[in-house]
């Protein structure tokens, strides 16, 4: 299968246009910049790294490259492009937004793929943005704003990204509160309402539009394929009205401000002196799991997702302690000492004590030191039909979901 909302970074850093980009130091104000309005307030360059880094922590090791997200945005303000993001309850009850990402397979581009990429005529390098456009034409119809996909670095990035350049604000919510493998793994899907009508493009200049589906799980299959037959595919789902999005379980809400918080909080904490991981875990109302060296680690790609498991040796007050998390493009199981700590649909993210960023899957060093922070999911995971498309079991493991708190506490 292919991973869920892995947006085209590599197809727009490869097209050259990021090169020249520096990277963003001080607020929209010292640099002339204007950022994003979160609720009526303007977020500055600063602020916008602190989602970044916020999302790192909230990714959960997926949502893409950080620093390729710290590029993108830093392209599209050079640029001049102005972010401006709404909260749910500003919508009009008959606007309508909807939902913008990627899939993409991990495996490398082929050659034979590549070259018949650089000979195409209609290539394009924002699939994403275009399955948005062909949405919109489809619907007849301008959207008045776009949901987050996912909240991970490059995921939040690239929704940031497209508004801006459409000229539309983001909403402060997205599908799922963190990053997940899955198209399955999608709040407006949990909520009953249908993902279609769907827009979807590919870097070839193909688009297209699935007006319905059989079944609501054929979303992940039928677009598998087209992103297996181009390499990519840009995808925009979820056409819904304001109405419906302001229904309780339809979207995370808040969710960018989250990110921003917890980055904020990292920030501040480095400029002081203090433990940037117990502000980050206190911004978050999250646990500290661990802390240790990444001692072993083992990758596989299987069925277009990064699946394997992080081995950690413990240091500090875990000295003498293991841990280890399943992944499947996220951390999905954590164990320390062998005994089950937290789950998806809570959130489990490894943070590096270096730089003090999440790391994205798999970029680890053997001896690097670590932190391991866990978070409680948005409570819609919580219910009978979050979880039965984002438990353990849904995933293979034999294992009841238990509530992160709960596993804490015991």
């Amino acid at each position: 299968m292919i991973p869920r909302r892995q947006f085209m970074g590599g197809l727009v850093l490869a097209s050259g246009a990021l090169a020249a980009c520096k990277k963003i130091e001080g607020d929209g104000a010292q640099s002339g910049i204007s950022g994003a309005a979160v609720g009526g307030a303007i977020l500055s360059a600063t602020d916008l790294e602190d989602a970044l880094v916020g999302s790192s922590y909230l990714g959960t090791g997926g949502g893409g490259s950080l620093s390729e997200a710290r590029e993108l945005i830093a392209a599209d303000l050079a640029a001049g492009h102005t972010f401006t993001a709404i909260s749910v309850d500003d919508l009009a009850d008959d606007a309508r937004v909807a939902c913008p990402y990627g899939l993409a397979s991990l495996a490398p581009i082929s050659d034979a793929m590549q070259a018949k990429l650089d000979a195409s005529e209609n290539r394009v390098d924002e699939p994403v943005q275009l399955a948005f456009e062909t949405l919109e034409k489809h619907l007849d119809t301008k959207f008045a704003g776009v949901i987050l996909g996912e909240i991970g670095p490059l995921s939040l990035a690239e929704g940031l990204s497209i508004a801006a350049r459409l000229g539309v604000p983001a909403l402060d919510a997205d599908t799922v509160g963190r990053a997940v493998p899955e198209i399955n793994q999608h709040s407006v899907k949990v909520a009953g309402i249908p993902l279609t009508p769907i827009g979807a493009a590919t870097p070839f200049g193909d688009e297209m539009v699935v007006k319905t589906l059989g079944d609501p799980t054929r979303a992940e299959d039928v677009l598998r394929a087209v992103a297996e037959a181009s390499q990519a595919c840009g995808v925009a789902d979820s056409p819904i009205t304001g109405a419906q999005a302001k229904q309780d379980g339809t979207l995370v809400t808040g969710s960018l401000t989250l990110a921003r918080s917890i980055g904020s909080a990292v920030r501040e904490a480095k400029a002081a002196g203090t433990d940037p991981i117990e502000a980050a875990r206190a911004a978050g109302d999250g646990y500290l799991l661990f802390t240790g060296t990444v001692a072993d680690f083992e990758w596989r790609d299987e069925d277009g997702f990064l699946q394997g498991e992080l081995t950690l040796a413990g240091t500090g007050e875990f000295t003498g302690q293991s841990f280890t998390t399943d992944v499947k493009n996220e951390h999905l199981v954590a164990r320390r000492d062998g005994a089950v700590i937290a789950t998806c649909p809570d959130l489990i993210s490894v943070i590096d004590l270096e730089t003090h960023d999440g790391v994205v899957n798999p970029g680890y060093t053997r001896g690097q030191a670590v932190a391991v922070l866990g978070f409680k999911s948005d409570p819609l995971w919580r219910t009978d039909g979050g979880l039965a498309v984002f438990s353990p079991r849904y995933f293979g493991y034999e294992l009841d979901y238990r509530p992160i708190e709960e596993l804490v506490r015991r």
